[in-house]
């Protein structure tokens, strides 16, 4: 007779295996959802800022009781102001232009304000990838001002 093998330890092996899958879906999935929340948060500073940039008009001339226009130069310093002020050590790169419509129309123009955030990666650093991600995201506002004028 001969005596039959065992299968002792064959199901710890399959375990071990199978839980360092389990484990890297874990940290694609934890991680993916970090990485989509650092751009929702980069899209929402882009756009908080471009609102502070829009809102600058020309102080002096609302005053003067004249209509208001858009302060160019306090609209992009405004924009600037909005981010620095967030004193957020994952802000990496921010950039604030103007420009002009589609069509080259010079009379609208439009504030543009891209932030670029990083993003530490949490469980994927272990498993070999990168360590930190960039999200961007811009937002862009009209430059108008508008009058309620009835008759």
């Amino acid at each position: 007779m001969t005596a039959a093998r065992s299968d002792r330890g064959r199901v710890s092996v399959f375990i071990a295996v199978a839980l360092v899958g389990v484990l890297v879906v874990i940290g694609l999935t934890f991680d993916g959802i970090g990485r989509i929340r650092a751009y929702q948060r980069a899209a929402n500073i882009a756009a908080e800022a471009a609102r502070a940039g829009g809102q600058a008009i020309n102080v002096a001339d609302a005053i003067a009781g004249t209509p208001a226009t858009v302060d160019v130069a306090a609209a992009t310093s405004a924009a600037l102001a909005f981010i620095d002020n967030l004193d957020d050590p994952t802000i990496v790169d921010r950039a604030v232009s103007l420009g002009e419509d589609d069509d080259g129309n010079e009379s609208t123009q439009f504030l543009r304000v891209t932030v670029t955030i990083s993003y530490d990666a949490a469980m994927l650093d272990f498993f070999g990838f990168d360590d930190t991600y960039p999200a961007e995201a811009e937002a862009t506002v009209e430059l108008v001002t508008t009058t309620n004028a009835t008759s």
